[in-house]
């Protein structure tokens, strides 16, 4: 490990709004972009426009409204830490309580920045049951050496066991591999092995939930699980990160002035 003072900080959303951000092209020929008649729904440079934007209000910080999908992932990664660690919600803006529907069915009540959710207490026990002895919401951090100095990589895995590492994922719809551009899966593994917390890594697996119900005639939202499971090479892993990184550095620096949250510069005055 360097004992050298980070010039930058980076983060696993962070670097997967430049990963979007590079992707803007083939969002632009993707089929859901385009209409019956051949024509953009939205053009190239709206998209190159739209994502560039998305990536500085990353890196500033700027708050945005939380969608209820945003929420209710929230929420189900808090009630699955919960069941499994036997607690109380630690989260301030999140409250978790089980209650019994007029059938008698069991559920699990779950509040989070204004949105309410009742999950399947069944759907919720399977998922607990799969990450039984983890160590959840593990914070990381090590340094990665690039061409333009220390970067500081860091963030919170979201399950921890033993050798493999897990990144709980709620979607709206799911086909494999929808997460092969994610860059949690190099990220929070480097950071484990690099900082010597982790001897090696042999996996990192998405676990993914699509969740169905939540309406008024299905009132309980149940869970159906996916895993996106991928090998680890530390290597491989330390290349492609630096890569990214560096990528990320020129765009930053080419857009230093539009940049008012000073975070990122890891050796610079907050």
């Amino acid at each position: 490990m360097s004992n050298a003072v980070p010039k930058y900080r980076i983060y696993p959303t962070l670097l997967n709004a430049y990963v979007r951000y590079l992707a803007s092209e083939a969002a632009a020929e993707d089929y859901s972009n385009v209409d019956a008649e051949g024509n953009y729904r939205l053009t190239p440079d709206q998209i190159w426009e739209q994502r560039e934007e998305e990536l500085l209000n990353c890196i500033n910080r700027v708050r945005t409204a939380t969608t209820e999908a945003q929420a209710k992932g929230t929420a189900f990664n808090e009630v699955v830490d919960c069941l499994v660690n036997s607690r109380k919600s630690s989260r301030e803006d999140t409250q978790i309580e089980s209650v019994t529907q007029p059938d008698g069915t069991k559920a699990v009540k779950a509040t989070t920045d204004g949105f309410t959710f009742l999950f399947d207490m069944e759907s919720c026990k399977r998922a607990a049951a799969y990450f039984a002895g983890c160590i959840p919401q593990y914070y990381c951090k090590a340094d990665l050496q690039t061409k333009y100095g220390v970067v500081e990589l860091y963030g919170y895995a979201d399950e921890l066991r033993r050798d493999k590492v897990y990144d709980i994922k709620t979607t709206g719809r799911y086909t494999f591999p929808k997460y092969e551009d994610g860059t949690q899966k190099d990220l929070y593994p480097y950071c484990l092995v690099e900082s010597g917390e982790m001897q090696s890594c042999s996996s990192f697996e998405y676990t993914v939930y699509v969740p169905s119900g939540g309406t008024g005639r299905t009132p309980l939202i149940t869970m159906t699980e996916y895993k996106e499971e991928y090998t680890y090479n530390h290597e491989k892993a330390t290349e492609r990160l630096r890569l990214l990184c560096e990528g990320l550095i020129e765009w930053i620096e080419a857009h230093r002035a539009l940049i008012t949250d000073k975070k990122i510069f890891g050796g610079e005055n907050e």
